[in-house]
């Protein structure tokens, strides 16, 4: 009776502890818990496109983009895109080798760096019932070791784009975390 009991807090402590933990997306769309993530410079990553698509709910406005913040780790660097709400929108993040163009003029972006890391959300919006921007900085050069420059593409009908100039086609990783709804971007160092 003793054995059971504790077995039963441990698994309890052990369900409480990863609660918080992020998720991390698998190119076929499925979610990984943050245990079976790689970790730090050791992540395998993929260079394919990853996706993940979310209903869109009638009379539920698209999700908002709050934040974008950018940084670098151990042998990687991380771009955060951070929503309102309780919930990433879907998404589909994949390099591209032909021109990246802004979404309502069709006008040529250009960034920074070897290769563009495209970061697509749907239903999203990155800017606030009044039409201001969310978040204000559209663009940024990063200048960090492989995310070179990043732009917004993109904030029309329920669509959200930035484009990320990286220095070379690196493996990249995709996780989700919740409270804040966050959608984390991992580009590994070229070695």
């Amino acid at each position: 009776m003793t054995t059971r009991i504790v077995g039963l807090l441990l698994v309890s402590a052990l369900i409480a502890c990863r609660r918080d933990k992020p998720r991390q997306a698998d190119p076929s769309g499925a979610a990984l818990s943050a245990a079976a993530a790689p970790q730090d410079t050791a992540f395998a990553g993929t260079t394919a496109s990853v996706h993940r698509a979310r209903l869109i709910r009638p009379g539920v406005p698209p999700a908002l983009l709050r934040a974008v913040e950018t940084g670098s780790g151990p042998g990687y660097d991380r771009v955060v895109f951070e929503f309102a709400g309780d919930s990433v929108p879907g998404y589909h993040v994949e390099y591209v080798t032909a021109a990246v163009r802004r979404c309502g003029s069709g006008d040529a972006v250009s960034v920074a760096g070897a290769a563009r890391l495209v970061v697509r959300f749907e239903p999203a919006r990155a800017h606030d019932e009044r039409g201001n921007p969310s978040p204000p900085e559209r663009e940024r050069a990063t200048r960090l070791p492989a995310v070179k420059d990043m732009k917004l593409v993109c904030d029309f009908e329920g669509q959200v784009e930035w484009v990320l100039g990286v220095a070379a086609a690196a493996p990249y990783r995709v996780s989700e975390t919740t409270g804040p709804a966050r959608l984390v971007v991992d580009i590994r160092h070229r070695p």
